[in-house]
């Protein structure tokens, strides 16, 4: 219906002398209705009245959506079960204009309504779960749709919610914003339930399964898996690895029959094999693994009121400088970091974590030696002078099983003993390459990558104090939320099969805790 301003422009181009056919293009009109408007000569918009083929059936309406809650789907079909002549776009119009019944609370109208629903069926009831109890010919169908929504995975509880709300006659347009998947999507699961019930909508993929499986794979695949058994050097491939064009090659060679990359990659995923890259892994080869492990677990299980045991290792020395890390940064903003640097310093520190309280003692040093180890000890002693034995573990380089520091620690001991007073000092070492078993390295990487990562100091003191207070503010914690240092390595089933454990898949990453320039 045009406006009386769309009129009056009609009116006027006509006056000067414009074509019916011109007016009708420059406006995007109908040429009939341009005709109509220049032969009425007025711009006034004609009143329409249209029967209103719903009112005769008002108080049936009325009467029949207060019954079934809103469902104007089930209105309309009861009403041409009554006799009624009546479209069911008349009836949607005629709901629409007389505001029959809440929108606010109807579930096929309102989106906060068809949630509330789906939230009610999904606890465990709903009043109106009875309508849908009504259109479901299968009683089986609504268990299994009832028992996927409530205890399926994911896409389960999806499918079922959308199949249920169809049912009582919430639009797919709803469904799917409530569910959050696209119209399509919804509309599909709809179509695979009408067509093949609750086993087509629950099958793999949500689709029939078509076998892959061909005359002759078998045996082909059996060839393959064969060729992939050896090296390619045994097939003249100068290569160590396999390649797609040299398996296709070789097996060509071998057995005289070319096969497609398309079937070569389709036998090699039916036959369980895919590209893997190998792991770097640490493993001990430490001939008295089992014993220094085992020493390890006896002594953190067996530890009395009086006594400690820490784990002791280096940090550093890391150059001053500016340092890379992770960090958000603009999708268009790459931060970089100049790879030739003037170092403003350098910071070294030895540290002790204590695996009952998890209290760490640290002190900075100049460089990583037997020396800085008798410094660490000292002032261990001197912390925890009321206890009687301190226990203390490393891990196997050179300076931590120098003379040096055995002679001092015997002296030490020997000291201590005679004058009776102070803690015992006993080592028990780490077996070779088992840094993940010295709980301190990871104290020591998120140091790193908490104040070392992204930073750029501008001296070693600016550092050592960063440093200084995020352990402070660690060992604060701890002491208000009390937790034994390490979590696995109190587990009594941890070092289940001691052997099985040493040929485990610890990741060999780069030493957290020691960052060297």
């Amino acid at each position: 219906m045009f406006s009386e301003s769309k009129r009056a422009a009609i009116l006027e181009l006509h006056k000067l002398g414009h074509s019916i056919r011109g007016i009708a293009q420059a406006l995007g009109a109908a040429r009939v209705t341009v005709r109509r408007i220049v032969s009425s000569g007025t711009t006034q918009v004609p009143m329409i009245l249209r029967q209103n083929k719903a009112e005769p059936y008002r108080t049936q309406i009325i009467d029949l959506c207060s019954r079934y809650r809103g469902n104007v789907h089930r209105v309309h079909m009861e009403l041409i079960a009554q006799g009624a002549h009546l479209s069911y776009g008349a009836l949607t119009s005629f709901v629409r204009r007389n505001r029959v019944g809440n929108p606010e609370s109807d579930v096929t109208r309102s989106i906060a309504a068809a949630q509330q629903w789906l939230t009610e069926i999904a606890n465990n009831g709903s009043p109106s779960l009875e309508l849908v109890c009504k259109e479901t010919d299968n009683s089986s169908d609504l268990i299994t749709l009832l028992d996927s929504m409530r205890n399926g995975r994911r896409i389960e509880r999806k499918k079922a919610a959308t199949i249920l709300a169809r049912k009582r006659g919430i639009p797919n347009a709803i469904v799917s914003v409530v569910l959050h998947s696209a119209r399509t999507t919804t509309r599909n699961w709809s179509k695979l339930y009408s067509e093949g019930g609750t086993s087509a909508l629950f099958g793999f993929g949500s689709r029939p399964q078509h076998s892959t499986t061909r005359n002759g794979d078998f045996e082909k695949t059996q060839n393959l898996v064969e060729i992939l058994h050896q090296r390619p050097m045994s097939f003249g491939v100068n290569r160590t690895g396999w390649t797609q064009p040299a398996l296709i090659q070789a097996y060509n060679d071998t057995y005289g029959e070319r096969i497609s990359r398309r079937t070569l990659c389709r036998l090699i995923k039916n036959a369980g094999y895919g590209w893997k890259k190998a792991r770097r892994v640490l493993t001990s080869p430490d001939p008295h693994y089992r014993d220094k492990v085992e020493l390890l677990l006896k002594t953190l299980r067996s530890l009395a009121a009086t006594e400690l045991l820490f784990f002791l290792d280096e940090w550093g020395p890391v150059h001053v400088k500016k340092r890379s890390g992770r960090a958000y940064s603009a999708k268009d903003n790459i931060p970089r970091i100049p790879r030739h640097q003037v170092s403003r310093g350098t910071v070294a520190l030895v540290a002790a974590l204590s695996a009952t309280t998890n209290q760490l003692t640290w002190a900075f040093v100049t460089s990583k030696d037997s020396r800085s180890m008798v410094d660490l000890i000292e002032i261990l002693y001197n912390q925890y002078y009321t206890h009687s034995k301190l226990y203390v573990t490393w891990d196997a380089v050179s300076w931590h099983n120098s003379t040096t520091l055995t002679e001092w620690l015997d002296e030490f001991n020997q000291t201590n003993r005679e004058q009776g007073g102070g803690p015992i000092i006993e080592v028990v070492p780490l077996p070779t390459s088992a840094q993940f078993l010295n709980v301190i390295e990871g104290v020591l990487s998120g140091m790193t990558r908490a104040v070392i990562n992204n930073s750029d100091y501008s001296s070693p003191d600016d550092m050592r104090v960063a440093i200084s207070r995020h352990f402070a503010e660690r060992n604060k914690h701890f002491v208000d939320s009390p937790r034994r240092a390490g979590k696995a390595i109190w587990d009594e089933d941890f070092f289940h099969g001691l052997d099985a454990f040493r040929n485990e898949d610890w990741k060999n990453d780069e030493h957290a805790g020691d960052i060297s320039d």
